[in-house]
């Protein structure tokens, strides 16, 4: 039989214009939780002055679905410029794993139950089943202008993020016909396919930067708009995937 679990939160009272204000999102199986024994910093903002406890009104069918919620709750709060509280044991099942050591620039916790709108198909597409591809990982968000891995955006628009700044060898160029972007995470979803023509400038993005920076390159794609090359766009990639790219095995 499944669980009833509600989730509350602790609403710390507003601060001085410094200070984010604090907020604890938790879960439990009974309404007596919220009263109960937590971590130090919760207790302190749950007995403080000012805190408005809320709980919610109706249980949550299971504990994974409440679960799935608090850690929504925790990402949002962090988003809008607060200060959440959590229980350190229940990072496994609230955060990504990439997250329990840094948050990211804007100092938020990443929910494993989030991630980027984008176009999914069934099936799975193996590195060792690829030929004359390069694989490149893009992480969820934007980076420094280029667009994220929104599915809306097209493969002209997309191609910016996908085809550069990369590490590729001069001896694995000519050997390159496919650009395959994959994100990472978790889910590992092909996010775009596309033809390389290797006849082409592999164009330096950074010529005038210090090393490992000068020698990365755009990879030449002729035709952007077509990010379906193979028809394995949305499905998930099984593979190696590192920081930077890594190759078909045909590619040595």
């Amino acid at each position: 039989m499944a669980t009833e679990t509600w989730l509350y939160i602790y609403e710390g009272a507003p601060r001085g214009d410094e200070e984010r204000r604090p907020i604890y999102i938790g879960i439990g199986e009974s309404m007596g939780r919220v009263f109960e024994g937590h971590n130090p910093d919760a207790e302190r903002l749950r007995d403080a002055e000012g805190t408005l406890i809320r709980q919610t009104v109706e249980p949550f069918s299971s504990r994974k679905d409440a679960l799935k919620a608090e850690a929504i709750a925790i990402h949002v709060a962090s988003l809008m410029g607060l200060d959440p509280i959590y229980d350190a044991e229940d990072e496994d099942e609230l955060f990504n794993e990439d997250d329990k050591m840094v948050t990211n620039i804007a100092g938020t916790k990443t929910s494993k139950h989030l991630g980027p709108a984008i176009f999914t198909r069934d099936g799975e597409v193996a590195q060792d089943e690829m030929k004359a591809t390069i694989i490149v990982p893009i992480t969820p968000d934007s980076l420094e202008g280029r667009a994220s891995a929104f599915g809306g955006n097209p493969g002209e628009v997309f191609i910016e993020r996908a085809a550069q700044a990369w590490n590729v060898a001069p001896d694995k160029r000519p050997k390159i016909r496919r650009l395959v972007a994959v994100l990472t995470g978790s889910r590992h979803v092909i996010l775009g396919s596309w033809e390389v023509d290797p006849s082409r400038e592999w164009e330096l993005v950074c010529p005038d930067a210090n090393p490992p920076y000068r020698t990365r390159v755009r990879v030449p794609v002729p035709h952007p708009e077509n990010d379906d090359v193979d028809g394995f766009k949305g499905m998930r990639y099984v593979g190696a995937l590192q920081p930077q790219p890594v190759y078909s095995p045909d590619i040595s």
